[in-house]
């Protein structure tokens, strides 16, 4: 007589497991740089919990590194640059999707060299150091070509980020393209200067959040969820600005000073402004813009993106 019941019973212990079975962690890698950072802030203040969400956040040292691991699948999300996006997309069945604009370059990124080098066009036949494979090739080429030169007139040597400014400040090179904390460290020389910086060509690098395409279609929300907690982060730091520069400039190893110097070197775009990339003609057109400067030094092969490249499906439009 108590058949029934037990295999009711059972079934109903079956269905209640699956509902609860936790959501899958959002794995996302993040390098130094100061636009980021919101999501490591996010993270400290509890704002993914909030939401929800799990969240797995992996620093890798360098953009280059944090893309090879999207390529492999080690990670869902990467903080990264149209750069980032490009070269991942040539591999073949990586299909990334941008949804979430964090800032745009406005000094941040800069071509620094010794004091005896004063002006760009002083670059030809000196050794030039960047990061292949990452944003320092777009910006060291717009840089260069400020002067009219192309990387046809220096010679390049590739190092990661941290070595490159080693080799600045020993000498061993006699110019870096790098960007903040790394750029910190090497101004703080009286023997370095600033050739070239993201201010003379404001809005043309921006950084982005982009995940595979599988992860846009099949956790759509999660990425809004983590959109909000972004947006969280920026609001937080206008009400509570010691505390939130402390918290970054830790992570970053860097002072307060040194971390709010840095991030003056860019600008965040806040929730209202996505939609002027995500829905309107913006990310588009820079979409095509790096296009044509990465194709033009043969980085990439395949054609450019176009609109199935970016989506709005985590813009904030409930946020409160």
């Amino acid at each position: 007589m108590h058949l029934i019941p037990l295999f009711l019973l059972a079934i109903a212990s079956i269905f209640l497991t699956a509902c609860s079975k936790p959501t899958a962690e959002l794995r996302i890698g993040i390098n130094a740089w100061p636009g980021y950072e919101y999501l490591t802030l996010a993270d400290q203040l509890g704002y993914y919990q909030d939401e929800g969400l799990k969240v797995k956040l992996t620093p890798f040292q360098t953009l280059a590194d944090g893309r090879r691991a999207f390529e492999k699948g080690h990670i869902d999300v990467m903080a990264g640059t149209l750069m980032e996006l490009y070269t991942a997309r040539e591999i073949a069945g990586i299909n990334p999707v941008v949804f979430l604009v964090a800032d745009f370059s406005d000094g941040g990124d800069m071509l620094l060299a010794h004091k005896s080098i004063t002006k760009v066009s002083e670059l030809k036949g000196k050794k030039l150091g960047l990061e292949a494979g990452s944003v320092d090739v777009l910006t060291a080429a717009n840089a260069l070509a400020s002067e009219q030169l192309s990387f046809n007139d220096v010679t390049l040597v590739s190092l990661p980020q941290p070595n490159n400014i080693k080799a600045l400040l020993a000498g061993d090179i006699d110019a870096a393209q790098t960007y903040p904390p790394f750029a910190t460290k090497a101004l703080a020389s009286p023997n370095i200067i600033r050739l070239f910086d993201t201010s003379q060509t404001p809005g043309n690098i921006i950084d982005i959040l982009f995940a595979h395409q599988s992860i846009v279609k099949e956790r759509g929300g999660d990425l809004a969820k983590l959109a909000r907690a972004f947006e969280r982060a920026i609001q937080y730091q206008k009400t509570n600005e010691a505390d939130a520069i402390a918290r970054m400039a830790k992570r970053e190893g860097l002072s307060s000073e040194e971390f709010k110097d840095a991030l003056s070197g860019l600008k965040i775009i806040n929730q209202q402004e996505q939609a002027d990339y995500l829905q309107g003609d913006k990310l588009l057109a820079l979409l095509h813009s790096t296009h044509t400067a990465l194709s033009s030094i043969g980085v990439i092969d395949k054609p450019p993106c176009n609109k199935e490249c970016f989506t709005d499906v985590a813009l904030i439009t409930n946020y409160k």
